[in-house]
């Protein structure tokens, strides 16, 4: 059977961003209402985005967790209190419903949501400019059994088809099928709900272990070059401190996240959903756990390589430092040692001559040059690193 049926398909689109109860409230309050408690958002702006929404229902709901449920034209929108977040359109025609879901949440959804959540501690801009990508999940219950196939040319070739008794799951490049039988259609959706948090939750310490990578090699260069000249010097330092704030904000977040993976862990044996994610999509809580607690101790080796970085930039920062105060201390003995011989020269009180006055401003261009010599001379000096480090650099 192909996909070019009669056939009603629960076409699904969603991601996951670690929320509480506390933002499910803030999103109840945007989609039903279009207002929001925090003063630093604009009202007309909330009310802007509320009316592009165009929602025709907005409710707030409870299953194994707290949900906000809201409907625009044919799309059926959930937002869970953990921040899963599903779209989701019954037609006939997959395509169509993937690409409205998809503009809808790019021109619409995600600008109010980002919105409400864009004061407080912010993303970090590695994140932030990582386009994710969500591949859609298809629901199919037919009536009877049936060898469901979708067409490559459409959809991909299908490079996984796991089976149960109850349920099969085909998966292509950019498109899961989980076909169920009518009496198994919730278990199916509450397995394609999970399944996305899975992805999500797999995704996002995947860019976590690619930005370590990224940092800890830049890291790596400056080290590496064992001495830096003294103009160089606060441009590496302003990089590392921005290293900093980001490994600080990514460690915070991942130390969230094994709440998460605790909740829904529990609510798939509370649904009986543990056997059908192993067998169906080789998911195990277990195994994800072991992945954060991974991921968790190389951001700490990131973060302690790092220190190590600063520590040494630091010290040579410190010899820049004593250097310029010294040049300082040159031109200023070089200024009062010629004031003195001035004054112990002179048998009268000074007058103010031109000759005096030309004198005096040609002193200070002097000292300028001689300011600027110095400085451009400690700017091209070369500060030696005194790398002793027991994390030597490696690759992850």
């Amino acid at each position: 059977m192909s996909t070019n049926s009669s056939n009603k398909f629960i076409v699904t689109f969603g991601g996951w961003y670690q929320r509480t109860t506390l933002h499910l409230s803030e999103i109840y309050g945007l989609l039903a209402l279009g207002r929001s408690r925090l003063s630093g958002l604009s009202s007309e702006k909330l009310l802007a985005l509320h009316q592009d929404l165009d929602l025709k229902s907005v409710s707030r709901e409870t299953a194994s967790l707290e949900y906000v449920r809201a409907e625009s034209g044919d799309i059926e929108i959930k937002y869970y209190e953990d921040g899963l977040y599903t779209l989701t359109i019954t037609s006939a025609d997959i395509k169509s419903a993937q690409t409205k879901m998809e503009k809808y949440f790019e021109s619409r959804l995600n600008p109010a949501i980002s919105y409400i959540f864009s004061l407080g501690a912010p993303t970090p801009k590695v994140l932030a400019n990582i386009k994710t990508v969500h591949p859609t999940v298809v629901q199919f219950s037919p009536d009877e059994p049936a060898d469901f196939q979708p067409h490559p040319k459409d959809f991909g070739e299908v490079y996984s088809k796991i089976s149960t008794r109850e349920i099969t799951v085909l998966k292509t490049p950019d498109y899961i099928f989980v076909i169920a039988r009518p009496q198994q259609a919730a278990l199916a959706r509450d397995l394609v709900e999970m399944q996305i948090f899975f992805r999500e939750f797999k995704d996002q310490l995947e860019k976590y272990l690619d930005i370590h990578r990224t940092i800890w090699e830049e890291i790596s260069q400056i080290k590496e070059r064992r001495s830096l000249k003294g103009k160089e010097i606060n441009l590496v330092r302003s990089r590392l401190d921005s290293y900093q704030k980001t490994i600080s904000l990514i460690k915070n977040r991942i130390n969230q996240m094994g709440t998460y993976l605790h909740t829904r862990s529990s609510i798939a044996r509370e649904l009986k959903l543990e056997e059908h994610l192993v067998t169906l999509f080789q998911y195990k809580f277990e195994t994800l756990a072991d992945t954060l607690s991974y991921i968790k101790e190389i951001w700490a080796m990131t973060q302690d390589y790092l220190s190590s970085a600063i520590q040494l930039v630091v010290e040579v920062e410190n010899q820049s430092t004593n250097n310029s105060i010294k040049s300082l201390q040159i031109i200023t003995s070089i200024g009062v040692v010629s004031g003195i011989i001035g004054y112990l020269a002179r048998d009268q009180f000074p007058r103010i001559t031109l000759q005096g006055v030309v004198f005096f401003i040609l002193l200070l261009f002097v000292t300028w040059f001689l300011n600027y010599l110095i400085a451009r001379i400690y700017a091209n000096l070369t500060y030696r690193l005194k790398i002793n480090d027991p994390l030597a650099p490696f690759p992850n």
